[in-house]
């Protein structure tokens, strides 16, 4: 799956958690400012993410993810390797 699959995944798991539509996207977007996403739309982000993928993300992974970006470079390394789909 390449990145802009994953973006289009992920962003369509935002717009059903929140309703909006987040046309102007990108790498650098907030997740909680630019998305709208508050501390529980995080959590059922992560689970929807989780169950779509088939991957599992540790709560510490998390800890330094604020950007768009920066979420789908979690998401790519989980699904690029195998071992490390499995939270650690």
């Amino acid at each position: 799956m390449n990145r802009a699959e994953l973006s289009k995944i992920l962003l369509e798991l935002v717009e059903d958690e929140t309703g909006d539509t987040f046309p102007d996207a990108n790498d650098g977007t907030d997740l909680r400012t630019g998305l709208r996403l508050d501390s529980l739309d995080m959590v059922s982000l992560v689970l929807k993410t989780e169950i779509r993928l088939d991957i599992q993300i540790d709560t510490s992974e998390l800890s330094d993810v604020t950007t768009l970006g920066q979420m789908l470079d979690l998401l790519e390394r989980k699904l690029a390797d195998p071992a490390a789909r499995m939270a650690a």
